[in-house]
């Protein structure tokens, strides 16, 4: 008997019969895509000038700088990324005052930074986190063997600064990562902030990295995100940039000391978070750049805001409390009717409450169909 059933594809290597095509068919038609609203899934830009390069294995492995034999990468589109974000987040133009790489997400990225905070402070610094930061960055000092300490936040998500110092342990390095964008509210913490509860404590061995996945890029872009305290930001380019597959990088200030080795096989420097990174995200981080410059970008990001305000003008009206920070793609609300809940794959925060995040190409029509839902909902549960 033929088996079409996602959950089977497994017997591909068994060796029982599956029907592949209805498989593929499954997996492409089942995301309801006009309602993946609660993420923040890409949706914005055009990369069809890109498909040619989908045949082809790029594999950008190793330094910034090195170009691998057999010439399968696009190491000049990585370089400009790069270069890119170094100047946009810390204003550094020449080659020697920054280091930086690409990532395979956020993920990534956040490691790198904490790890560079580790590596200059060897094992004597101690890490600390907010509980409205994102679920990977304690498991990443876990795993980096950083005794890590988690601060509280504020209701809308921004650290909470006096608890910082309350938990701060003077005489030991400080390794601090501060979000710019928590995953719940999209909130913002301040780098000065931290800065100056480091300096009432006496800590001045000190490594700030800035988790900037989602909203990073756009606040830098107005002007909006302070980055003269932070040592190293990461940041996603499938999020805002509206790359298809997870990718993202990282850069920081230049390091006195960094883990560089020559590999005699790709004939280039290793200090990459990985050893493999999928040229072709890469390619398309720099072509969105490229293509829509700082000014384009800036329009995807203020469009997203005002659909955003939109959005949560929308909610108010039927009564819903929802809000929105004033920078923010992210409108937070309440837990809505059960009916929603089965019909819409709505983020919830175990809090009872939910956003909806306004990523650039989300339109008012979709928003609208959402909140005719509410609307329905609300009326129902009403009578």
């Amino acid at each position: 008997m033929i088996n079409d059933s996602l959950d089977d594809a497994a017997s591909l290597i068994t060796g029982r019969a599956v029907d592949v095509d209805a498989v593929l068919a499954r997996l492409y038609d089942r995301p309801r895509w006009d309602r993946h609203l609660f993420y923040p899934v890409p949706r914005a830009g055009d990369f069809s000038a890109l498909a040619r390069f989908f045949a082809l294995p790029w594999n950008n492995i190793g330094h910034r700088l090195g170009n691998p034999p057999g010439g399968n990468h696009t190491k000049p589109a990585e370089r400009a990324v790069l270069a890119w974000a170094a100047d946009l987040f810390f204003g550094l133009r020449t080659e020697g005052d920054w280091w930086g790489n690409v990532t395979t997400g956020g993920t990534g990225g956040n490691r790198a930074g904490l790890l560079a905070g580790r590596d200059t402070f060897a094992a004597t610094a101690v890490g600390y986190y907010t509980d409205s930061d994102h679920y990977s960055i304690p498991k990443l000092m876990h795993e980096l063997s950083i005794p890590a300490v988690a601060v509280r936040s504020r209701p809308d998500g921004e650290m909470d600064y006096d608890d910082l110092y309350d938990r701060l342990r003077p005489g030991a390095p400080a390794i601090v990562n501060i979000t710019a964008g928590t995953t719940t509210t999209e909130a913002v913490s301040d780098p000065g902030k931290v800065s100056a509860v480091l300096d009432a404590a006496g800590i001045t061995d000190r490594h700030l990295h800035c988790d900037a996945a989602l909203s990073g890029i756009p606040l830098a872009l107005d002007g909006l995100l302070e980055t003269g305290p932070l040592h190293s930001l990461a940041a996603s380019g499938h999020k805002f940039l509206g790359v298809r597959q997870p990718t993202g990088f990282v850069v920081g200030r230049r390091l006195a000391h960094r883990r560089e080795q020559h590999i005699a096989y790709i004939d280039t420097i290793d200090d990459s978070p990985a050893g493999s990174i999928d040229g072709l995200p890469v390619l398309a981080m720099w072509y969105v750049v490229a293509t829509l410059g700082d000014n384009g970008l800036r329009a995807w990001a203020h469009e997203a805001r005002e659909t955003a305000a939109y959005l949560r003008d929308q909610l108010v009206r039927l009564g819903v409390p929802a809000w929105r920070h004033p920078h923010a793609f992210t409108v937070v609300f309440p837990e809505p009717p059960a009916r929603v809940l089965r019909d819409w794959p709505v983020y919830r925060d175990g809090n009872g409450g939910c956003h909806l995040v306004c990523m650039p190409g989300v339109t008012r029509e979709g928003i609208d169909a959402f909140v005719a839902a509410m609307a329905d909902a609300l009326r129902a549960a009403a009578a």
